[in-house]
């Protein structure tokens, strides 16, 4: 059960990053014209519009260059994990990266100096963002140490990666019929999807076994995460962590940043908190389906169903999801056509690959690549349309400016979560086993999108906002922090003893407070879904919603669809929502 080579893996499963640089001596000359654009970048001073349009031009298109060597690098880093030439290419392109952020705070004390009542046109909201990222830049000697120390202030997050992803050695389990599976971080959710109960207690006993001789490591790796983001946060004059990290980067990234106020976090953690009810009865819909008294954690992904899981190819994963999109219209049903035949997924797990689940790195020039361990089963099949709704939707924003070819991490959710939906809805209304696998899918992925990344957040803010109080972080520290979370969220498992460290295998290499995002997508999916049922939305609109995200701040962009996300109706319709899915179970 040991994954193949990568050679031998068809070519029509594999990505050809040739469409981005033809060959690696491309990539190094767009290396060295990007030193050299920052170079001249750094010496403008300009004074009239015109000016303002090109230096803000030449900013953008710095940024887009910048995306695209680290698209290159890094996919190429993700199936070569064993390459040294990969890893160099990798460094080399942070050491730019550097140079970047060192030139652009050089730059934000002229954007500070601008008219602010120059007309730009087009490029007004551009040079608006930039501006205010420009108010929390510091002096040029105090950036230059930001910069120095970029390194170090990110190593956390490589030993995390190093100690969970790249150097995880994965236990071997005996499945029911005497084979023996090793549990991959890609493998180890569709093992949990056995049949078998006792297989899934073994497979995730041993999983986490893995993490848990790991867990001074892991835990003093997060402290120090947070701790540098609590640092950065400080020398940058932002109030917190949290603040911090709603004004990240769009994606892809073209020198914008969103500017989520932090209410908004509070605001949907207090609605979802509050109406915990529907989440509280999938959870005992799910021990019924099982036959079960009692749900414990190896319980939460096993399939409600009798019905044996239907091995989904890749091709006739394509066909279904193709077909789910039809209530988006012929349009974006060819553009999905169209990526799936682009030779920009890679689609099976092979030695010396990262081993994510899935996931859609992009740039402004080059669209979008996706990676994921396909496994020929219903789950995959869901991955894959996920992802897609990520990659269509940078199709659709490459159709406008290119200055604009990025989304708020929030708004760039609903797309994917849409997806799902209507995956979920074409597999229900297909009946057999694809419907019942469904039903499986939507209580496992949209309610846990719902309320786990809700939890996850809550458990992510109270450990930033400890070390914001100048409170240790230690294994038993977060443990408890966990263990209150759990209690919260999920009283209807049994968790075991150990449960409380769960935490460790957690998605702890992301930036904190990554996963609200999520849980504003799903509230925006749902709301879009609905519309389109009821027709106060068209395809033609939504494919203009898609395109605009980039030129219109997110709660802007969430009022565009209807929602108020500083309110608790928009959650509060999401639950109910929710529940409604549940009644049609």
């Amino acid at each position: 059960m040991s994954p193949p080579d990568r050679n031998g893996i068809d070519d029509q499963y594999q990505w050809d990053l040739t469409q981005i640089f033809t060959t690696p001596t491309e990539w190094n000359d767009c290396l060295t014209t990007l030193r050299s654009e920052l170079s001249a970048l750094d010496a403008d001073r300009p004074t009239t519009p015109h000016e303002w349009i090109d230096l803000l031009d030449r900013i953008a298109e710095c940024h887009r260059r910048k995306q695209r060597l680290e698209l290159y690098a890094t996919l190429f880093r993700n199936v070569h994990t064993d390459d040294g030439a990969a890893e160099d290419r990798l460094r080399r392109f942070r050491d730019v990266e550097s140079t970047f952020d060192s030139t652009m705070s050089r730059v934000y004390p002229t954007l500070r100096s601008a008219d602010p009542d120059l007309d730009l046109g087009e490029c007004a909201y551009y040079f608006e963002n930039l501006r205010e990222q420009a108010d929390h830049a510091r002096d040029p000697v105090v950036e230059e140490t930001i910069t120095a120390y970029e390194e170090t202030r990110t190593a956390s997050t490589r030993i995390l990666r190093a100690v969970t992803t790249e150097d995880f050695d994965p236990p071997e389990v005996e499945r029911p019929d005497g084979t023996g599976v090793e549990i991959t971080p890609g493998r180890f959710r569709t093992e949990l999807a056995h049949s078998d109960r006792a297989y899934r207690k073994r497979v995730y006993d041993a999983y986490h076994s893995v993490f848990d001789s790991h867990v001074e490591a892991i835990t003093t790796a997060y402290a120090e995460k947070l701790a540098a983001a609590s640092t950065l946060a400080d020398a940058r004059g932002y109030d917190s962590v949290r603040q911090l990290q709603f004004r990240r980067a769009y994606y892809p990234e073209t020198g914008l940043a969103l500017a989520l106020p932090t209410d908004v976090h509070d605001t949907m953690l207090a609605a979802i908190e509050a109406n915990l009810d529907p989440w509280h009865r999938a959870r005992r819909l799910r021990a019924d389906r099982l036959g079960v008294e009692q749900l414990r954690p190896w319980d939460l992904r096993a399939p409600i169903t009798d019905t044996p899981e239907p091995t989904v190819s890749f091709e006739t994963a394509a066909d279904h999801i193709v077909a789910a999109l039809t209530p988006l219209g012929t349009d974006y049903q060819q553009a999905t056509k169209a990526f799936l035949d682009a030779d920009r997924i890679d689609a099976y797990p092979h030695e010396n690959r990262r081993n994510d689940i899935g996931y859609c790195p992009s740039s402004a020039d080059d669209g979008a690549f996706i990676l994921m361990n396909y496994q020929d089963d219903v789950e995959s099949m869901f991955i894959l349309c996920h992802e897609l709704g990520h990659a269509i939707h940078i199709e659709q924003l490459r159709e406008g400016p290119p200055r604009y070819v990025g989304s708020p991490r929030p708004v760039s959710e609903i797309p994917s979560t849409l997806h799902e939906l209507l995956l979920i809805e074409y597999c229900l209304d297909a009946g057999g086993a694809l419907a019942d696998h469904a039903r499986n899918r939507l209580l496992r992925s949209i309610g846990y999108l719902l309320y786990g990344t809700a939890m996850w957040s809550a458990f992510v803010h109270r450990l930033a906002s400890a070390v914001e109080e100048s409170t240790a972080l230690t294994t038993d520290r977060i443990s408890e922090t966990y263990a209150d979370c759990l209690e919260t969220f999920e009283p209807e498992v049994d968790w075991p003893e150990r449960a409380s460290r769960a935490w460790l295998a957690g998605s702890l290499t992301r930036q904190p407070y990554h996963s609200y995002q999520y849980v504003l997508g799903v509230v925006g999916a749902l709301a879009v879904r609905d519309q389109l049922d009821t027709g106060t939305l068209d395809p033609e609109a939504y494919r203009m919603f898609l395109e605009s995200t980039g030129r219109h701040p997110s709660v802007e962009l969430f009022e565009r669809i209807g929602l108020d996300i500083r309110r608790t109706v928009p959650y509060e319709r999401a639950t109910t929502t929710f529940e409604e899915y549940l009644d049609r179970l």
